[in-house]
């Protein structure tokens, strides 16, 4: 008869495993019983429906270099067996024992509360802390936050915040949960009292928020990316985003050759080492080779009739000789285009956001704002310019550029206009350079352009 099998996803903290026990203990009597305790997974066989006692515990000695089957589990396991447990499944540290309820309550295997406390806090110190921390770092490492105006104009950083967000709310109760639950085993560890105990209801609240969060931001990244996908994003940047990926497949490979194959901890932390190097040396080999040989092509999709600066709007007959179309958006930004022309007469370059709010467009102009002049002020002091300088715009000065506010680099001649432009939920960055340019044509080209 084939055996049938039924997976749970669980992300509880170690101070949620005595729960287990209660669990497993009702999953048995409807039917399952706990089969392969996995990183995120919990395995349930079907059998006849039955009462036992389960009983939860750490062997904080196995590492996560150690081999999962070495002397130190089976020596654990096989006391275990002597008190009366019966081994069912282990991952790493974690190990799962029953007993039939018909049969004699099994010989406790901590009979002393101070020593149960220590182990448990040595399990959140040695493994539970650590992830969680490196949760935080990565966050800081990788959050969109702080990306200025990119934060709402490009899908990915758009959606991680989003992904971010979703995913706090469950960290941030796990991790003051831990802290708190840590404090309190201490005091119980210190004083030979029982570990505190956790409510199941609100344990398996959190453990589901912490899941779906995970899920959430898992998800919204792969949005943001395949939405720059969709939108034309540069093929280098899609091998650079894939490295992270491919750096969690490596990890699995070495957790599974450890598990796998017994060897010494020294040599498993030198494959590991051995592996990491190797990893490191082919992504940043990597990553030069496609900066360097993958071009940065920008979406070629046509302008359409997205209001757009032309040559012709400097005095520029000619036809041009180059001319690039970027089309991008996101559900903050939906409108997001840049145009660009270029020809023996002069450039002209156009940039267009427009928000879905006046809120959002006024955060997202001063934002703009902030690099325009920092962009500029930089040109100052690079060109030693003395007769250039940077404007903001007066109300009335703005007005006549349709806007409601402005700030432009003033040039020394009237061959050039650089402004950026913000009026509603729309914002305009234009530059234009024509020897035979009027800004009084300009003008009213820009003008037309906020009807567009």
């Amino acid at each position: 008869m084939k055996t049938v099998y039924m997976h749970q996803v669980y992300m509880g903290a170690v101070s949620d495993m005595k729960n287990l026990e209660q669990h497993y203990s009702e999953m048995a009597q409807k039917g399952w019983l706990i089969d392969k305790i996995g990183l995120f997974t919990h395995r349930y066989r079907a059998v006849e429906p039955c009462k036992k006692h389960f009983f939860v515990d750490f062997l904080p000695q196995i590492t996560a270099f150690d081999y999962p089957e070495n002397e130190d589990a089976q020596d654990y396991r096989l006391i275990c067996k002597k008190s009366g447990w019966d081994f069912i499944a282990a991952n790493k540290q974690f190990h799962v024992f029953c007993a039939d309820i018909e049969n004699p309550v099994p010989i406790p295997i901590h009979t002393d509360n101070s020593i149960h406390a220590k182990i448990y806090l040595k399990a959140c110190r040695k493994y539970e802390l650590p992830f969680l921390i490196y949760a935080l770092l990565m966050f800081w490492v990788y959050s969109p936050l702080g990306k200025g105006a990119e934060l709402f104009l490009s899908n990915i950083y758009l959606y991680m915040t989003i992904g971010y967000s979703l995913f706090s709310i469950g960290y941030l109760w796990t991790l003051g949960h831990v802290i708190y639950w840590y404090i309190r085993t201490r005091k119980s560890a210190k004083n030979n009292l029982p570990m505190p105990i956790v409510n199941r209801r609100l344990a398996k609240l959190r453990n589901k928020t912490l899941l779906a969060g995970a899920i959430a931001f898992i998800a919204c990244t792969i949005i943001g990316i395949v939405l720059e996908v969709i939108g034309g994003m540069p093929v280098v940047f899609i091998l650079i985003m894939a490295m992270p990926v491919s750096a969690f497949g490596v990890g699995l490979l070495i957790r599974q050759q450890i598990d796998t194959k017994r060897r010494t901890r020294a040599g498993n932390i030198g494959l590991a080492v051995t592996v990491i190097i190797v990893m490191e040396i082919f992504f940043i080999g990597g990553t030069v080779f496609a900066i360097t040989n993958i071009p940065f092509t920008l979406n070629s999709d046509s302008l359409g009739n997205r209001p757009a600066l032309t040559l012709n709007d400097v005095g520029v007959t000619t036809e041009p000789n180059h001319s690039t179309t970027s089309v991008k958006g996101t559900i903050a930004v939906p409108v997001d285009y840049a145009y660009w022309e270029s020809g023996s007469g002069g450039t002209v370059n156009t940039q267009v956001y427009r928000s879905v709010s006046k809120t959002l467009s006024r955060w997202l102009y001063e934002h703009l704002a902030e690099e325009f002049t920092e962009q500029f002020t930089r040109r100052l002091d690079d060109m030693n310019y003395l007769q250039e300088s940077i404007v903001v715009l007066s109300p009335n000065e703005a007005a006549i550029w349709g806007a409601e506010k402005g700030i432009a680099f003033n040039y020394a001649n009237s061959n050039a206009v650089e402004v950026l432009l913000w009026n509603d939920k729309t914002i305009l960055r234009l530059s234009a350079e024509s020897m035979n340019m009027d800004v009084d044509t300009v003008n009213q080209a820009v003008l037309n352009l906020w009807g567009g």
